[in-house]
């Protein structure tokens, strides 16, 4: 049965230490505003814990908390949780079947800490208007999971760990929110990522990942910024791109109603791009091939080419866009270009620099083979 017990020291409550010790299951914790202190990792097991002041910042808890095989779920509301040890601020054990549900939290990574979230066995994670400082969401290889996310922040901008790391096997969605730092699946995942509304600095995109991209932005201007790989298919729609988008392998790629600066694909990877922007470069290598139906390429200052392709890449355009800007096309090796282009804004004649005159096929705009 449900109990409320209350805590602090405001002369109503029990001490924290005292509720802690008796704790059962399905109990609510209703801790006052104040700093509690867990003098070790706390196993819990069908618990609720709510902060009753005006903000998260106003409620600390200093510990840890795991998450095994006989905890059905775990609540916590409107607090801040740190760790000031090496010990993830929540973790759920292999053995796990369970929910962990964070509304309106704040998790404070402790010290040489990666993961404020370390998800290894069974578990549905729900994350409503929560801050994840310093340290990352981590759904590890053993991981099977369902995560939902709202109006979250995570502020992780690590060079060495992902700020969001997915493993296993599961489903993330991910919805206004804002991610600093990187989104990386990986060789090992096998699972289902919705982006929806929301800003991430980098992502990686690898495994057997299928992936739904929505009113997105991805702002790091790298050259590899959004780079999708392995065995991946990704549907990208009304996004944009600051830096660089890398697609290689066997990946299956669909964009539309996007921008991006630069655009690199090679190895079988397949794209289908509709109605976007290509605003500096565009290079398919290797057996890549790219179906174009009404993308503007245009040409940036530090590329020799806005369009190149080279290997046995193939590129099938209809109704383009070209800024060439006196740029040029490379199609070299047995590459094979078929363009049809609707406008040409910057000049009279296209140059097309190539190794095989037959491999081209450009209707709609005057060119030349350039020697």
């Amino acid at each position: 049965m449900t109990k409320l017990v209350k805590v602090g020291a405001r002369g109503d409550g029990i001490e924290w230490k005292y509720a802690l010790k008796n704790v059962q299951a399905d109990d609510v914790l209703l801790l006052e505003p104040g700093y509690y202190k867990l003098e070790q990792g706390m196993q819990v097991c069908d618990l609720t814990i709510k902060g009753t002041g005006s903000s998260p910042e106003d409620t600390i808890i200093d510990g840890n908390f795991i998450l095994g095989g006989d905890c059905n779920f775990f609540t916590m509301e409107n607090l801040c949780l740190e760790t000031k040890s090496n010990y993830n601020p929540l973790f759920v054990e292999n053995s796990a079947d369970t929910y962990l549900t964070l509304r309106n939290v704040v998790l404070d990574g402790g010290v040489d800490n990666t993961a404020a979230i370390a998800v290894n066995g069974q578990c549905t994670l729900e994350l409503f208007s929560v801050k994840v400082l310093g340290a990352s969401i981590s759904l590890f290889a053993s991981a099977n999971f369902r995560m939902t996310m709202n109006d979250c922040l995570v502020d992780y901008n690590s060079e060495k760990y992902s700020a969001i790391g997915i493993q296993g096997k599961g489903t993330a969605i991910i919805s206004n929110s804002i991610i600093k730092g990187s989104l990386s699946t990986y060789s090992n995942s096998n699972c289902e990522v919705d982006l929806n509304n929301s800003e991430v600095t980098i992502g990686l995109i690898h495994g057997q990942t299928w992936m739904n991209m929505l009113n997105s932005k991805i702002t790091s201007d790298s050259d590899s910024s959004f780079y999708i790989s392995e065995d991946s298919w990704v549907n990208i729609v009304n996004c944009s791109f600051a830096g660089g988008v890398f697609i290689d392998k066997e990946t299956r790629t669909i964009m539309q109603n996007s921008s991006l600066d630069r655009l690199i694909v090679c190895d079988d990877a397949k794209l289908t791009i509709n109605n976007s922007t290509v605003n500096s470069h565009a290079d398919f290598q290797d057996r890549a091939s790219c179906d174009a139906t009404r993308v503007t390429f245009s040409s940036g200052v530090n590329f020799k080419y806005f369009i190149a392709l080279n290997g046995s890449a193939s590129m099938r355009g209809r109704d383009l866009v070209i800024n060439a800007d006196n740029s040029t096309i490379a199609v070299q090796d047995d590459a094979k270009v078929i363009l049809n282009i609707l406008s040409d804004s910057k000049q009279d004649v296209l140059e097309v620099e190539c190794d095989k005159k037959d491999n081209i096929n450009i209707v709609g705009v005057a060119w030349e083979v350039k020697s």
